[in-house]
């Protein structure tokens, strides 16, 4: 393919580079000879391509998407990591944890691998972003963008009819409180509300909307080739005298090394992604490749911006606060603000109710008997959706809760060359605040009239980072 004319390429198929590629392919125009741009995508997984038709689905998805989860995450994922036999170029520093991410190997990316919950940016995210960036991104100058992103995706609040008790619950208790209950709004458009497509599964029925769908037809219908199933090795660049130039990349496919010509590169592989491309690539901090940096770069990688999640205390009620059915998780959010501004170290606290999970997951857990008749019978009435049996009643009675530290205003993270990032996950700094929310959501589960509440006595763990980091923001 080296004697194809591109113009661009662009490396990842996600969030952004769905949008990058329909948007250009739009409204892109060679500048020499003011034909449309020729245009390449990468990504490691497959096209499905077909367009959307949402509640219904497209047949060759329909047929690639099993909705169990073990499947999705052996085909269409890929966790980042050190590998059977490598070594780490550069060791976390005292204090620093590893975290790795789940990453969506498949064209479209976080748009079908992932929940439909679409968090919007508020005013002062943009505030923040001019102020650690220095470019003009204002609300008032992306404020239009922003509005066009809510209609393309369907951005919505959760129907009253789609409410749990519990919702209601904490709606009331949060603004008794003083607090703003925020909608946990979704991306999805006719959907059947059959719950096999949040977490890691994909939508039959392409009811998730995103940029696969707003935007990838675009590029398609254009003529921009979609280039699957090829890991990208490295972006080629050319060194003459103190100038650096692309000069095109190098990517694995089917077993074979080939090489793409191309004069301009977008790479949007996400935060995961992204760094270890570049250091691959000879671009970044010395000390993280393999050779001498075409260009040294030691911002690449570096000051990852996070939220620090971990578990809250488990509520319990006398009655049933739901009926067990799916409901998109939890339907609002708040903020507790340690700082005026809102800029820095927001509590986010929320609360949902337990539904009945998938059968590979309720089988093996803690609450169904081991073996034998009594499982079977446990498993036959936790699925009876025609009463509220006992299984169903315990689990519905339960409600479970999140607190994040939004943007920790005195520790970043960094990306090394296996895609992990190094963050003090349990520093003072961020153990604190989290044990501060975490007496919030305790206040809020007694207004909320839970007669037990379980697990304040467990130390504060930070499982995850949060998935707010990738080039769907980036980008």
């Amino acid at each position: 393919m080296a004697d194809q004319p591109y113009d661009l390429a662009i490396v990842g198929a996600g969030q952004a580079g769905c949008t990058l590629a329909g948007k250009i392919a739009e409204n892109g125009v060679n500048p020499t000879t003011g034909e449309p741009l020729k245009m390449a995508v990468f990504d490691r997984g497959p096209y499905l391509k077909g367009k959307g038709n949402p509640g219904y689905g497209h047949p060759l998805r329909r047929q690639m998407f099993s909705n169990v989860s073990l499947d999705h995450g052996r085909r269409y994922a890929f966790r980042t990591g050190l590998r059977g036999g490598g070594k780490r170029k550069v060791m976390p520093k005292p204090g620093e944890e590893i975290f790795t991410q789940s990453v969506p190997n498949i064209f479209g990316g976080g748009t079908l691998h992932y929940t439909a919950r679409t968090n919007a940016p508020f005013e002062v995210d943009y505030l923040s972003w001019v102020r650690e960036t220095g470019s003009d991104w204002s609300y008032q100058n992306l404020k239009p963008f922003g509005e066009q992103i809510h209609r393309d995706f369907n951005i919505h609040a959760r129907p009253d009819e789609d409410l749990t008790l519990l919702d209601h619950l904490f709606r009331d208790a949060s603004q008794s409180m003083g607090y703003h209950p925020y909608e946990a709004t979704i991306a999805k458009k006719n959907c059947l509300v059959s719950g096999y497509c949040d977490g890691t599964n994909m939508c039959k029925y392409d009811a998730r909307q995103g940029s696969f769908f707003a935007y990838l037809p675009l590029a398609q219908e254009r003529g921009v080739e979609m280039i699957s199933d090829a890991n990208v090795e490295r972006v080629v660049f050319e060194k003459v005298g103190a100038q650096v130039r692309v000069k095109g990349v190098e990517y694995t496919q089917g077993g074979v090394r080939k090489t793409l010509e191309v004069p301009r590169v977008i790479v949007s592989s996400g935060d995961y992604g992204n760094p270890p491309l570049l250091y691959r690539s000879g671009y970044g901090p010395r000390e993280l490749m393999d050779g001498d940096p075409i260009v040294e770069n030691r911002n690449v990688g570096r000051n990852t911006d996070n939220r620090p999640q971990a578990a809250g205390p488990i509520g319990i009620f006398d009655e049933p606060v739901s009926d067990g059915e799916f409901h998109h998780h939890n339907a609002y959010y708040v903020y507790e603000d340690l700082y005026p501004d809102k800029s820095l170290d927001r509590l986010s606290l929320a609360i949902w109710v337990g539904n009945v999970g998938y059968p590979s997951r309720v089988a093996p857990g803690a609450k169904a008997p081991q073996f034998g008749r009594a499982h079977k019978e446990y498993m036959r009435d936790i699925w009876n959706t025609e009463k509220m049996t006992q299984a169903r009643r315990d689990l519905t009675r339960e409600c479970r809760s999140r607190v994040e530290l939004v943007r920790p205003s005195k520790h970043r993270g960094w990306i090394n060359e296996w895609g992990e990032q190094m963050f003090a996950g349990h520093h003072p700094d961020i153990v604190k605040p989290l044990e501060q929310a975490r007496e919030i959501v305790y206040e809020m589960l007694k207004k909320m009239g839970a007669k037990e509440i379980l697990g304040m006595d467990r130390p504060i763990r930070v499982y995850h980072l949060e998935a707010f980091v990738g080039s769907c923001i980036v980008g």
